[in-house]
Protein backbone atom coordinates (compact mmCIF):
# COMPACT_ATOMS: atom_id res chain seq x y z
CA UNK A 1 0.00 0.00 0.00
CA UNK A 2 1.67 3.75 -0.89
CA UNK A 3 1.78 5.92 1.26
CA UNK A 4 3.46 9.66 2.13
CA UNK A 5 6.90 8.93 2.71
CA UNK A 6 8.39 11.18 5.41
CA UNK A 7 11.03 13.18 4.31
CA UNK A 8 13.12 16.57 4.75
CA UNK A 9 12.43 19.23 2.38
CA UNK A 10 16.10 21.20 1.92
CA UNK A 11 16.37 25.19 1.46
CA UNK A 12 19.04 26.16 -0.58
CA UNK A 13 19.97 30.03 -1.77
CA UNK A 14 20.04 28.44 -5.87
CA UNK A 15 17.20 27.21 -8.31
CA UNK A 16 19.54 23.83 -8.21
CA UNK A 17 17.92 20.81 -7.31
CA UNK A 18 19.94 18.90 -4.45
CA UNK A 19 20.78 15.04 -4.61
CA UNK A 20 16.84 14.25 -4.83
CA UNK A 21 15.22 16.03 -2.47
CA UNK A 22 12.79 18.51 -3.56
CA UNK A 23 13.85 21.88 -2.57
CA UNK A 24 11.69 25.24 -0.89
CA UNK A 25 12.88 28.46 -0.50
CA UNK A 26 9.84 30.42 0.50
CA UNK A 27 10.33 34.21 0.74
CA UNK A 28 10.38 36.21 4.19
CA UNK A 29 6.53 37.41 3.25
CA UNK A 30 5.84 34.10 2.83
CA UNK A 31 7.04 33.22 6.24
CA UNK A 32 4.86 35.89 7.79
CA UNK A 33 1.83 34.82 6.05
CA UNK A 34 2.08 31.02 6.78
CA UNK A 35 2.39 32.44 10.65
CA UNK A 36 -0.49 34.23 10.79
CA UNK A 37 -2.35 30.77 9.96
CA UNK A 38 -0.53 29.25 13.15
CA UNK A 39 -2.73 28.66 16.03
CA UNK A 40 -2.18 32.26 17.66
CA UNK A 41 -0.48 30.55 20.88
CA UNK A 42 1.62 28.79 18.77
CA UNK A 43 2.65 31.76 16.55
CA UNK A 44 6.95 32.94 16.39
CA UNK A 45 7.37 36.01 17.47
CA UNK A 46 7.58 38.48 14.19
CA UNK A 47 11.55 39.50 15.62
CA UNK A 48 12.23 36.09 14.58
CA UNK A 49 12.15 37.08 11.24
CA UNK A 50 13.98 40.20 12.04
CA UNK A 51 16.59 41.19 9.56
CA UNK A 52 16.14 37.93 7.02
CA UNK A 53 16.40 38.62 3.51
CA UNK A 54 12.99 39.40 1.84
CA UNK A 55 13.74 36.87 -1.03
CA UNK A 56 14.67 33.76 0.87
CA UNK A 57 14.54 33.00 4.44
CA UNK A 58 18.21 32.20 5.74
CA UNK A 59 16.92 28.33 6.85
CA UNK A 60 18.92 25.16 6.07
CA UNK A 61 16.42 22.39 6.49
CA UNK A 62 12.61 22.15 6.53
CA UNK A 63 10.79 18.89 7.52
CA UNK A 64 7.84 17.98 5.27
CA UNK A 65 4.16 16.72 6.11
CA UNK A 66 4.33 13.00 6.46
CA UNK A 67 0.22 13.10 5.30
CA UNK A 68 0.75 14.85 2.40
CA UNK A 69 4.49 16.44 1.66
CA UNK A 70 3.75 19.85 1.82
CA UNK A 71 6.56 21.83 3.75
CA UNK A 72 6.15 22.82 7.47
CA UNK A 73 6.84 25.94 9.31
CA UNK A 74 8.18 26.58 12.82
CA UNK A 75 5.04 26.69 14.78
CA UNK A 76 5.69 26.47 18.31
CA UNK A 77 9.28 26.27 20.83
CA UNK A 78 8.65 24.44 23.95
CA UNK A 79 11.51 25.75 26.24
CA UNK A 80 11.87 22.96 28.64
CA UNK A 81 10.69 19.15 29.28
CA UNK A 82 8.72 20.40 32.68
CA UNK A 83 8.49 16.87 33.84
CA UNK A 84 12.44 16.82 33.51
CA UNK A 85 13.96 20.17 34.08
CA UNK A 86 17.32 19.08 34.43
CA UNK A 87 17.26 18.32 30.83
CA UNK A 88 17.28 22.36 29.75
CA UNK A 89 16.77 21.66 25.82
CA UNK A 90 14.40 23.07 24.12
CA UNK A 91 12.39 21.23 22.02
CA UNK A 92 11.18 23.10 18.64
CA UNK A 93 7.02 21.80 17.03
CA UNK A 94 6.86 22.32 13.05
CA UNK A 95 3.09 22.95 11.85
CA UNK A 96 1.55 22.65 8.45
CA UNK A 97 -1.72 24.86 8.85
CA UNK A 98 -3.12 23.19 5.42
CA UNK A 99 -3.40 19.59 7.27
CA UNK A 100 -3.70 20.76 10.98
CA UNK A 101 -0.45 18.35 11.89
CA UNK A 102 2.70 19.51 14.00
CA UNK A 103 6.05 17.54 14.77
CA UNK A 104 8.57 17.67 16.93
CA UNK A 105 11.82 18.16 14.67
CA UNK A 106 14.68 17.33 14.32
CA UNK A 107 13.18 13.89 14.98
CA UNK A 108 14.48 12.48 18.31
CA UNK A 109 16.50 8.96 17.66
CA UNK A 110 14.23 5.88 18.65
CA UNK A 111 17.25 5.11 21.44
CA UNK A 112 16.43 8.05 23.01
CA UNK A 113 12.81 8.09 23.05
CA UNK A 114 12.85 5.59 25.78
CA UNK A 115 14.76 7.91 28.31
CA UNK A 116 11.95 10.72 27.85
CA UNK A 117 9.62 8.36 29.81
CA UNK A 118 12.81 7.56 32.85
CA UNK A 119 10.20 9.68 35.52
CA UNK A 120 8.21 8.19 38.07
CA UNK A 121 5.40 11.33 38.04
CA UNK A 122 4.08 9.02 34.77
CA UNK A 123 0.54 7.95 34.95
CA UNK A 124 2.03 4.42 33.44
CA UNK A 125 3.79 3.83 36.02
CA UNK A 126 1.35 3.47 39.12
CA UNK A 127 3.09 1.78 41.56
CA UNK A 128 5.32 5.47 41.84
CA UNK A 129 2.44 7.66 40.78
CA UNK A 130 0.97 8.81 43.58
CA UNK A 131 -0.29 12.28 43.02
CA UNK A 132 -1.32 14.21 46.66
CA UNK A 133 -5.15 14.78 45.36
CA UNK A 134 -6.36 16.02 48.59
CA UNK A 135 -3.52 18.78 48.52
CA UNK A 136 -4.42 19.72 45.11
CA UNK A 137 -7.86 20.40 45.82
CA UNK A 138 -7.32 22.43 48.31
CA UNK A 139 -4.65 24.42 46.59
CA UNK A 140 -7.31 25.27 43.81
CA UNK A 141 -9.74 27.07 46.30
CA UNK A 142 -13.58 27.95 46.37
CA UNK A 143 -13.59 28.73 42.57
CA UNK A 144 -11.12 25.65 41.26
CA UNK A 145 -13.98 23.62 43.33
CA UNK A 146 -17.07 25.61 41.48
CA UNK A 147 -15.58 25.32 37.73
CA UNK A 148 -15.34 21.48 38.30
CA UNK A 149 -18.87 21.56 38.88
CA UNK A 150 -19.67 23.59 36.36
CA UNK A 151 -18.27 21.83 33.85
CA UNK A 152 -19.16 18.35 34.33
CA UNK A 153 -22.62 20.09 33.86
CA UNK A 154 -21.57 20.94 30.56
CA UNK A 155 -19.85 17.87 29.59
CA UNK A 156 -21.10 16.05 26.58
CA UNK A 157 -18.40 14.21 25.30
CA UNK A 158 -18.20 10.22 24.35
CA UNK A 159 -16.38 8.87 27.25
CA UNK A 160 -15.23 5.07 27.02
CA UNK A 161 -16.93 3.61 29.34
CA UNK A 162 -17.58 0.11 29.39
CA UNK A 163 -21.16 0.67 28.05
CA UNK A 164 -19.54 2.43 25.29
CA UNK A 165 -17.12 0.08 24.40
CA UNK A 166 -19.90 -2.55 24.33
CA UNK A 167 -22.09 -0.74 21.72
CA UNK A 168 -19.27 -0.47 19.38
CA UNK A 169 -17.62 -3.59 19.24
CA UNK A 170 -19.20 -5.79 16.37
CA UNK A 171 -21.14 -8.77 17.95
CA UNK A 172 -19.30 -12.13 17.85
CA UNK A 173 -15.73 -10.35 18.87
CA UNK A 174 -13.43 -12.73 20.47
CA UNK A 175 -10.12 -10.99 19.95
CA UNK A 176 -9.05 -7.38 21.12
CA UNK A 177 -5.84 -5.85 20.94
CA UNK A 178 -4.44 -2.21 22.69
CA UNK A 179 -0.97 -0.50 21.25
CA UNK A 180 0.11 1.40 23.76
CA UNK A 181 -1.37 0.07 26.16
CA UNK A 182 0.26 1.88 29.65
CA UNK A 183 -0.52 -0.16 32.77
CA UNK A 184 -3.41 -1.91 31.38
CA UNK A 185 -6.45 0.00 32.78
CA UNK A 186 -8.29 0.27 29.40
CA UNK A 187 -8.14 -3.33 29.06
CA UNK A 188 -9.79 -3.84 31.94
CA UNK A 189 -12.92 -1.24 30.74
CA UNK A 190 -13.62 -3.69 26.97
CA UNK A 191 -11.79 -6.77 28.16
CA UNK A 192 -15.20 -8.26 29.64
CA UNK A 193 -16.63 -8.07 25.89
CA UNK A 194 -14.33 -9.89 24.36
CA UNK A 195 -12.74 -13.87 24.78
CA UNK A 196 -9.04 -12.76 24.72
CA UNK A 197 -7.57 -9.22 24.75
CA UNK A 198 -3.61 -8.44 24.35
CA UNK A 199 -1.78 -5.27 24.84
CA UNK A 200 1.86 -3.81 23.78
CA UNK A 201 3.57 -1.28 24.84
CA UNK A 202 6.95 0.24 24.75
CA UNK A 203 7.85 1.26 28.47
CA UNK A 204 9.07 -1.65 30.53
CA UNK A 205 8.19 -0.64 33.66
CA UNK A 206 4.46 -0.12 32.62
CA UNK A 207 4.70 -3.60 31.24
CA UNK A 208 5.82 -5.00 34.78
CA UNK A 209 2.71 -3.39 36.23
CA UNK A 210 0.12 -4.37 33.65
CA UNK A 211 2.18 -7.95 34.18
CA UNK A 212 1.10 -7.89 37.57
CA UNK A 213 -2.43 -7.31 37.31
CA UNK A 214 -2.53 -10.56 34.76
CA UNK A 215 -3.09 -8.77 31.70
CA UNK A 216 -1.34 -10.16 28.72
CA UNK A 217 0.72 -7.66 27.91
CA UNK A 218 4.23 -7.53 25.26
CA UNK A 219 6.74 -4.96 25.17
CA UNK A 220 6.85 -3.56 21.42
CA UNK A 221 5.97 -0.57 19.92
CA UNK A 222 3.57 0.55 17.10
CA UNK A 223 6.13 0.41 14.29
CA UNK A 224 7.92 -2.68 15.46
CA UNK A 225 4.97 -4.68 16.97
CA UNK A 226 5.87 -8.13 18.61
CA UNK A 227 5.78 -11.47 16.42
CA UNK A 228 3.63 -13.29 18.79
CA UNK A 229 0.69 -10.14 18.38
CA UNK A 230 0.94 -11.16 15.06
CA UNK A 231 -0.45 -14.63 15.05
CA UNK A 232 -4.00 -13.50 14.74
CA UNK A 233 -6.42 -10.74 13.92
CA UNK A 234 -8.45 -8.84 16.07
CA UNK A 235 -11.64 -7.69 16.27
CA UNK A 236 -10.96 -4.50 18.15
CA UNK A 237 -7.89 -2.38 18.06
CA UNK A 238 -7.46 0.59 19.98
CA UNK A 239 -5.02 3.39 20.46
CA UNK A 240 -5.82 5.88 23.35
CA UNK A 241 -3.34 8.91 23.68
CA UNK A 242 -0.71 6.43 21.63
CA UNK A 243 -0.41 8.34 18.00
CA UNK A 244 0.93 11.32 19.51
CA UNK A 245 3.98 9.50 20.74
CA UNK A 246 4.81 7.38 18.23
CA UNK A 247 7.78 8.45 15.44
CA UNK A 248 5.97 7.35 12.33
CA UNK A 249 2.05 7.27 13.20
CA UNK A 250 1.25 6.38 9.87
CA UNK A 251 3.02 3.32 10.33
CA UNK A 252 2.01 2.74 13.45
CA UNK A 253 -1.74 2.44 12.23
CA UNK A 254 -1.18 0.65 9.25
CA UNK A 255 0.62 -2.03 10.61
CA UNK A 256 -1.94 -2.00 13.03
CA UNK A 257 -5.04 -2.16 10.18
CA UNK A 258 -3.53 -5.40 8.59
CA UNK A 259 -4.28 -7.28 11.88
CA UNK A 260 -7.80 -5.85 11.67
CA UNK A 261 -10.59 -8.60 11.01
CA UNK A 262 -12.55 -7.42 7.84
CA UNK A 263 -15.64 -6.31 10.17
CA UNK A 264 -13.40 -5.11 12.85
CA UNK A 265 -13.47 -1.86 14.16
CA UNK A 266 -10.17 0.52 15.35
CA UNK A 267 -10.87 3.70 17.74
CA UNK A 268 -7.81 6.07 17.91
CA UNK A 269 -7.66 9.07 20.01
CA UNK A 270 -5.42 11.63 20.52
CA UNK A 271 -4.97 15.44 22.14
CA UNK A 272 -7.33 17.92 20.69
CA UNK A 273 -4.38 20.47 19.07
CA UNK A 274 -7.19 22.85 17.48
CA UNK A 275 -9.10 23.20 21.20
CA UNK A 276 -9.21 26.72 22.52
CA UNK A 277 -7.10 24.80 25.79
CA UNK A 278 -4.41 24.71 23.45
CA UNK A 279 -4.64 27.91 21.72
CA UNK A 280 -4.58 29.64 24.94
CA UNK A 281 -1.66 27.92 26.72
CA UNK A 282 0.24 27.03 24.19
CA UNK A 283 3.94 25.24 25.03
CA UNK A 284 1.60 25.32 28.59
CA UNK A 285 -0.96 22.97 27.54
CA UNK A 286 -0.91 20.07 29.66
CA UNK A 287 -1.92 17.56 27.06
CA UNK A 288 1.11 18.86 24.53
CA UNK A 289 3.48 17.55 26.45
CA UNK A 290 6.81 17.29 24.48
CA UNK A 291 8.85 15.25 24.17
CA UNK A 292 6.85 12.31 24.75
CA UNK A 293 4.44 13.66 22.48
CA UNK A 294 6.34 13.73 19.19
CA UNK A 295 3.24 14.37 17.02
CA UNK A 296 0.01 17.19 17.33
CA UNK A 297 -3.32 16.66 15.61
CA UNK A 298 -6.24 18.51 14.49
CA UNK A 299 -9.76 16.41 14.28
CA UNK A 300 -9.07 17.53 10.39
CA UNK A 301 -5.34 15.80 10.43
CA UNK A 302 -5.92 12.55 12.70
CA UNK A 303 -8.56 11.68 9.61
CA UNK A 304 -6.29 12.06 7.18
CA UNK A 305 -3.59 10.20 9.19
CA UNK A 306 -6.03 7.36 9.48
CA UNK A 307 -7.14 7.61 5.83
CA UNK A 308 -3.36 7.56 4.74
CA UNK A 309 -3.34 4.37 6.36
CA UNK A 310 -5.89 2.78 4.18
CA UNK A 311 -8.29 3.05 6.95
CA UNK A 312 -11.94 4.63 6.60
CA UNK A 313 -13.40 6.61 9.33
CA UNK A 314 -16.80 5.89 10.08
CA UNK A 315 -17.62 8.58 13.05
CA UNK A 316 -15.60 11.76 14.91
CA UNK A 317 -16.31 12.04 18.47
CA UNK A 318 -14.75 14.09 21.11
CA UNK A 319 -14.03 13.65 25.00
CA UNK A 320 -12.53 15.50 27.67
CA UNK A 321 -13.78 18.92 28.92
CA UNK A 322 -14.25 18.67 32.70
CA UNK A 323 -11.10 17.25 33.22
CA UNK A 324 -9.53 20.60 31.72
CA UNK A 325 -11.51 21.99 35.06
CA UNK A 326 -10.34 19.96 37.99
CA UNK A 327 -7.39 20.43 40.45
CA UNK A 328 -4.89 18.40 38.78
CA UNK A 329 -4.97 19.74 35.74
CA UNK A 330 -5.17 23.19 37.01
CA UNK A 331 -2.07 22.65 38.92
CA UNK A 332 -0.47 21.08 36.45
CA UNK A 333 -0.46 23.50 34.42
CA UNK A 334 0.46 26.41 36.91
CA UNK A 335 3.78 23.90 37.44
CA UNK A 336 4.41 23.91 33.95
CA UNK A 337 4.57 27.65 33.56
CA UNK A 338 6.76 27.67 36.65
CA UNK A 339 9.20 24.96 35.32
CA UNK A 340 9.46 27.16 32.12
CA UNK A 341 10.18 30.06 33.82
CA UNK A 342 13.03 27.83 35.71
CA UNK A 343 11.58 28.45 39.47
CA UNK A 344 9.69 26.89 42.09
CA UNK A 345 5.25 26.87 41.69
CA UNK A 346 3.42 29.58 44.26
CA UNK A 347 0.14 29.67 45.51
CA UNK A 348 0.29 32.15 43.44
CA UNK A 349 0.83 30.74 40.30
CA UNK A 350 -2.10 28.43 41.18
CA UNK A 351 -4.53 30.98 41.26
CA UNK A 352 -3.87 32.17 38.41
CA UNK A 353 -3.66 29.60 36.35
CA UNK A 354 -7.51 29.16 38.18
CA UNK A 355 -8.45 32.35 37.32
CA UNK A 356 -7.53 31.55 33.49
CA UNK A 357 -9.65 28.18 33.63
CA UNK A 358 -12.71 30.27 34.77
CA UNK A 359 -12.24 32.20 30.92
CA UNK A 360 -11.64 29.21 29.39
CA UNK A 361 -14.91 28.15 30.25
CA UNK A 362 -16.74 30.96 29.74
CA UNK A 363 -15.33 30.52 26.59
CA UNK A 364 -15.61 27.25 25.97
CA UNK A 365 -19.09 25.94 27.90
CA UNK A 366 -21.20 26.11 24.69
CA UNK A 367 -18.56 26.13 22.20
CA UNK A 368 -18.56 23.62 19.26
CA UNK A 369 -16.78 20.37 20.02
CA UNK A 370 -13.64 20.73 18.18
CA UNK A 371 -12.88 23.69 20.12
CA UNK A 372 -14.13 22.29 23.70
CA UNK A 373 -12.73 19.46 24.12
CA UNK A 374 -9.14 18.12 24.70
CA UNK A 375 -9.13 14.63 22.75
CA UNK A 376 -10.81 13.49 19.52
CA UNK A 377 -11.69 10.06 18.71
CA UNK A 378 -12.11 8.42 15.64
CA UNK A 379 -13.48 5.17 14.73
CA UNK A 380 -11.90 3.10 11.81
CA UNK A 381 -12.86 0.32 9.28
CA UNK A 382 -10.52 -1.61 7.14
CA UNK A 383 -12.49 0.40 3.90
Amino acid sequence: MARPRSRRCILQFSPARSEGFPIHCPSVASLWDHDRSIPSGWRRPMKDFAGMSETIAPLSIYPCCPLTGSVMHPGLTVPIDWRRPADRRAWQIWWNADDGFGQVFPRPRPSEVASFYDIDAYYTHAERYKPDVEAEAESVGLLGKVLGALAYRFERGAEPTSAWWRSIIPAGSENGLEIGCGDGDRMRTFGPHLRHVRGVEPDPRAVRVARERGLDVMEGTAEQLPAEVQDRRYDLIVFSHVLEHTLDPVLALANARELLTEDGVMSVEVPNNASEGSRRMGPRWRWLDVPRHLNFFTPESLQACAEAAGLKVQAVLYRGYVRQFLPDWMVDEARITAEMERRDVTQADIDAQVRHSARLFAATALAEPRKKYDSVRVICTRD
